[in-house]
């Protein structure tokens, strides 16, 4: 029997409290968090505004500057080339890579072909073919050439390499004795005529 009012008296006790009705608070995330930030803001310093002063320039020479641009670069390689800066960074674009030679060799035929102003080279690295074209000295000229041959092969990406002072030299030498030539040729197209 006191077993019995025992278990009575608690389920009395659980259901009184089951019973109870819950006081809550709602207040929401957004009601806790201060989402004014202008006494954070820095407050600008009122600055009295001043009349600009008025400079006047005297040109006294009407000179133009003299000098061979390719002379200032003849000195700016030698100074280069006099340290050791492991080369110049240049950027080609990666056209092809793997291992077969005659998808390489048609590669350089297409890219001469197509795109005929690319100086194109096919060099075997064991154990692949590796088909590389232009030479740019800046990577947003790189990019733009990259995403034109993109266009034909999807797998051509930009490599940033080092090319030795000596080499850049001869290659400006080359590109500056073919705008000679052609000169010449259309001076003496002219002089046909």
């Amino acid at each position: 029997m006191k077993l019995l009012l025992r278990f009575f008296l608690v389920g009395l006790f659980l259901g009184a409290i089951s019973c109870k009705p819950s006081q809550t608070t709602t207040t929401s995330s957004a009601d806790l968090i201060d989402t004014d930030f202008s006494k954070y803001m820095p407050t600008p310093e009122k600055v009295e505004a001043s009349k600009p002063q008025e400079v006047e320039e005297t040109v006294t020479s009407t000179t133009l500057p003299t000098g061979d641009v390719n002379e200032e670069v003849n000195t700016i390689l030698g100074d280069l080339s006099s340290r050791d800066l492991g080369g110049i960074p240049i950027y080609r674009i990666l056209v092809y890579s793997g291992r077969d030679r005659a998808r390489a060799e048609d590669v350089v035929y297409n890219l001469k072909e197509r795109f005929g102003n690319y100086e194109v080279d096919l060099t075997f690295e064991q154990p692949n073919y590796k088909v590389k074209a232009g030479y740019y000295y800046d990577r947003l000229t790189a990019h733009a050439e990259h995403t034109k041959i993109k266009k034909k092969y999807r797998t051509a990406f930009l490599l940033k390499e080092k090319m030795d002072v000596k080499d850049v030299q001869s290659r400006i030498d080359r590109a500056e004795a073919r705008k000679e030539a052609a000169e010449l040729g259309e001076d003496e197209k002219e002089s046909n005529d």
